[in-house]
């Protein structure tokens, strides 16, 4: 209940103060802020009871999709081994600290005068999240530590790549679940959301001189640190970004036809 308030407040504010044209800036962003939040919480609900469901756990058909691959999840978090201490701390800051960087990023966008820019990439981080909780929702699964040992991955940080198996477990198991918004973190294997994240991040930023470059780095960084730090399989990255691609095309779409709606709005009603 405290939730919805935390959501349904502030969103009627943005709204009212969007319809009246009254600090464009500031509307935008508290609308934005606060549907952050209720996707969230759709998002988060959808995954956990898609873990609550009666479905196979997905990791068997999900490691064997890997097993086809030359180079495997499997691969890559037993040869991070081999990385120096700073890389490992990079990736695990990388993979840790996406979130913030997207949300810092429409800070600087309503902030620039780039709104248009902003929605954009909320809308497309917005629903490739909905539409990665509801694949989750019928494909649930651990993720790629699942089939390794605690000998082959004490290389990495504490949690890196099973943060949250025991929530997963608990969950599943629980004789009465309580459902989390917090709870969520992690527990979407299939596909991969930061895979979505980072790509989305590269995709604002692009074009824009120095940062974008740097948001393209940060993005490669951001989606190698998806297999030793979130313990995704690579089908889980593929997944994610024939996610966000898919969304791109429909909200760039939904988009265009807005603009062409507009155009013919403006010439019917020009005067003669």
């Amino acid at each position: 209940m405290n939730v919805l308030l935390v959501v349904s407040l502030p969103l009627a504010l943005g709204f009212t103060l969007i319809r009246l044209g009254k600090v464009p800036v500031f509307a935008g962003f508290v609308t934005i802020s606060s549907l952050i939040i209720a996707f969230s919480m759709i998002g988060a609900a959808l995954a956990l009871l898609g873990i609550r469901s009666p479905v196979p756990i997905a990791d068997p058909w999900l490691a064997a999709t890997d097993d086809y691959l030359p180079l495997s999840a499997i691969d890559i978090v037993i040869s991070s081994s081999q990385l120096p201490g700073w890389a490992i701390w990079v990736l695990k800051k990388a993979y840790a600290q996406t979130g913030t960087c997207l949300y810092v990023s429409l800070v600087i966008f309503f902030l620039t005068d780039r709104e248009v820019l902003a929605w954009r990439m909320f809308l497309i981080w917005g629903w490739s999240f909905l539409v990665i909780a509801l694949i989750a929702f019928a494909a649930p699964a651990l993720g790629v530590f699942s089939q390794l040992t605690a000998e082959q991955v004490d290389h990495l940080p504490k949690g890196a790549g099973r943060y949250a198996m025991r929530t997963f477990h608990e969950f599943r198991n629980a004789a009465e679940p309580v459902l989390s918004l917090g709870r969520v973190s992690g527990v979407i294997t299939f596909p991969s959301f930061h895979t979505a994240c980072a790509l989305v991040l590269a995709q604002a930023w692009h074009g824009i001189r120095i940062i974008g470059p740097l948001a393209k780095i940060l993005t490669g960084v951001i989606i190698f640190s998806c297999v030793p730090m979130g313990g995704h399989y690579l089908i889980d990255l593929a997944a994610g970004a024939a996610v966000w691609w898919g969304v791109t095309l429909g909200v760039d779409r939904l988009g265009r036809m807005q603009v062409t709606k507009g155009s013919n709005i403006s010439l019917t009603t020009s005067p003669a």
